[in-house]
């Protein structure tokens, strides 16, 4: 290849945007080997929703308040459909949260509160991929409007609606029968990224926050994380 000087340039730029990007993300890949799976199908309960329930704990925990949490939904079966957004940052998971990390919550509250987040994260997940999910129409909508020359309609200016499309939790589950995970970064400054591998016994995580970020570190979320799963395990069994 011969490339003229504005070419030249360009690599060059990209060449150093791409190196700023790769320093400024941090992670904490790791096995969570307490459970896995397996015995969370015994008491017939989603281990995805439970992992989910559990990663906004863990934010809860960190921030002290809820987090807007994206989990990606396939909708492959229908014609040309790839994604929806699972908002597992729901009003009854939030509940969960605020009661779990109350000192003088008693434990039915807690057990009950849970299986209740459980079971309305894994009611929306299903919605989203049956195509009945509000993301994508929203985005459409909004896409439409923008491409038609008008003026954008209000319900994409509101703070309600910024604020919880600023998705500070990013997820995903991958699964896999080999002992593998897979790595994103957050889709915001301020957020984590957090995919899971659920195999029968472990939990693999690759988690990641940005250096640039002092509010937020992947380490210190693993920690978090780890806590959660633990708490909520010990409702559940104990």
């Amino acid at each position: 290849f011969k490339f003229n000087s504005d070419v030249k340039k360009a690599i060059e730029i990209a060449k150093r945007d791409l190196d700023m990007l790769v320093k400024d993300l941090e992670m904490t890949c790791f096995t969570f080997e307490d459970f896995g799976k397996s015995s969370l199908k015994t008491l017939r309960i989603s281990p995805d929703s439970f992992i989910q329930v559990a990663v906004q704990l863990a934010f809860f925990r960190i921030h002290g308040e809820p987090g807007a949490h994206y989990e990606s939904a396939s909708t492959r079966k229908f014609k040309d459909g790839r994604t929806e957004t699972i908002r597992s940052c729901l009003p009854e998971v939030v509940t969960f949260c605020s009661t779990m990390l109350d000192t003088k919550a008693s434990d039915k509250d807690k057990y009950s509160l849970l299986l209740d987040a459980i079971d309305c994260h894994k009611r929306y997940a299903i919605e989203a991929v049956n195509g009945e999910g509000i993301d994508r129409h929203l985005f459409g909508l909004k896409l439409l409007a923008i491409k038609s020359g008008m003026d954008l309609p209000s319900i994409f200016l509101d703070h309600g609606y910024v604020r919880s499309s600023h998705m500070r939790l990013s997820t995903s589950q991958v699964n896999a029968k080999c002992d593998s995970f897979m790595c994103f970064g957050p889709l915001v400054p301020d957020g984590y990224g957090c995919c899971y591998n659920p195999r029968k016994t472990t939990i693999n995580f690759g988690l990641s926050a940005f250096n640039c970020s002092p509010t937020t570190h992947s380490s210190q979320f693993r920690e978090s994380l780890e806590r959660s799963l633990r708490d909520m395990y010990t409702l559940l069994f104990e």
